[in-house]
């Protein structure tokens, strides 16, 4: 194995572990003999790759690879890393893509991306929509704590919103808990007429913001089979994504 691979294989593991690395660590996992690992981590500690904490014995993230993300963060924005991997799957599907982000208990569409399925009704930036009656919505709402949750229920909006209708709040809650357990969100001819869509969201740590991307199309499409399908793209793009961002939410979701 090459020094690349080495120091690839590590840092993975300190990525898969979501935690600082002991040698041992290494040498359990990667089938590295003792000596060997001993000397690489020393190394990549030498070069700045890796920096040891001395009171717990465990080799964290350097200060090279510190500099490097932090000047990457500063460069590429949560949207711009959303907006990216968007328009990819737009491109592959051909269905309209949404960016939407919550805004006072409400569901604010950013940006709009239009695919090859013409749409019956196309959601416009700017437009508005109660948080709790979108896939993009419970993907939000599924970031929530449960005290979190609790409150966005009992907000005066959206107790008004519900006033009237025949929406249940256990129901909806257990709905936004579906959600976070599966690591995305759907809907089927809910808050657009004729219209399906997939949602997931992702964060950014480092500025707390948080949006949710989702892929819309005719509602006949809309089997089961192409429901989960899409449901797999945009998981993996979310994954890709908290992975840039350390958006350890989605990481645990998925």
């Amino acid at each position: 194995m090459s020094i690349l691979e080495t120091t690839a294989s590590i840092l993975k593991l300190m990525v898969d572990l979501q935690s600082g690395i002991r040698v041992s660590d290494v040498i359990t996992h990667l089938g590295m003999p003792k000596s060997t690992a001993s000397r690489v981590m020393s190394q990549l500690e030498f070069w700045g790759y890796l920096e040891k904490d001395e009171n717990q014995g465990t080799f964290l993230p350097g200060p090279l690879i510190m500099s490097a993300s932090h000047l990457v963060s500063r460069q590429i924005t949560l949207s711009d890393h959303v907006d990216a991997a968007l328009r990819n799957l737009c491109e592959r599907t051909g269905y309209t893509g949404y960016i939407s982000m919550l805004d006072n208990q409400e569901i604010l569409v950013l940006r709009v991306i239009h695919g090859r399925q013409a749409l019956p009704v196309v959601t416009w930036p700017g437009s508005r929509s109660p948080a709790w009656g979108t896939s993009t919505g419970r993907a939000l709402l599924a970031r929530l704590s449960d005290t979190q949750l609790h409150d966005f229920f009992a907000s005066p909006l959206v107790v008004s919103q519900l006033s009237g209708t025949q929406q249940d709040v256990s129901m909806l809650v257990a709905a936004v808990a579906r959600t976070r357990d599966a690591g995305y969100a759907t809907a089927v001819n809910e808050s657009v007429a004729d219209t399906a869509s997939v949602s997931c969201a992702v964060g950014d740590p480092a500025t707390h913001e948080a949006v949710a991307f989702c892929l819309s199309f005719p509602q006949h499409l809309a089997t089961p089979e192409e429901l989960q399908r899409i449901a797999t793209l945009l998981k993996e793009a979310a994954l890709t994504i908290a992975g840039k961002t350390g958006d350890t939410l989605v990481t645990s979701s998925l």
